[in-house]
């Protein structure tokens, strides 16, 4: 009998996902689906700590709830253009928020994708797809 190994499959210069969402069972589901489609996947509750990531790491997509805790999408978008603003090319926002004006602003403004909550799978799949080939 032979053994089988269910562990995900990690691929030697696989491009890398960085998630940002405060919720667990958000990051599980998303680290599942980045897992799925052969990406590494770095997941972390908070937009601060995601910023220390960046500063240290390379990322391919950087994938982001739009509202936590600490800090909103909006001033989380300003961050990353502060770093490097090819970063903001490699960025998906996900929100349940598209009804209020802010919001609906900030996207109207800016060029980055986004999710609408809830999100069907295959939706969220293609766009990390189109962020990570377009580099």
């Amino acid at each position: 009998m032979t053994a089988v190994n269910h562990a995900p499959t990690l691929i030697v210069g696989a491009q890398k996902v960085l998630a940002i969402d405060d919720e667990e069972i958000m990051g599980y589901v998303i680290q599942r689906i980045v897992r799925h489609l052969g990406y590494e996947v770095d997941w972390v509750r908070s937009c601060e700590t995601a910023l220390e990531k960046i500063r240290r790491g390379r990322y391919d997509v950087i994938l982001s709830d739009f509202k936590t805790p600490t800090m909103d999408g909006e001033r989380f978008y300003d961050e990353i253009a502060s770093l490097d603003e090819s970063l903001l090319k490699k960025m998906i926002f996900i929100t349940g928020d598209t009804v209020s004006v802010s919001t609906i602003r900030f996207f109207k403004r800016v060029d980055v994708p986004f999710l609408s909550k809830p999100f069907k799978i295959d939706e969220l799949e293609r766009l990390i797809q189109q962020v990570a080939q377009a580099q």
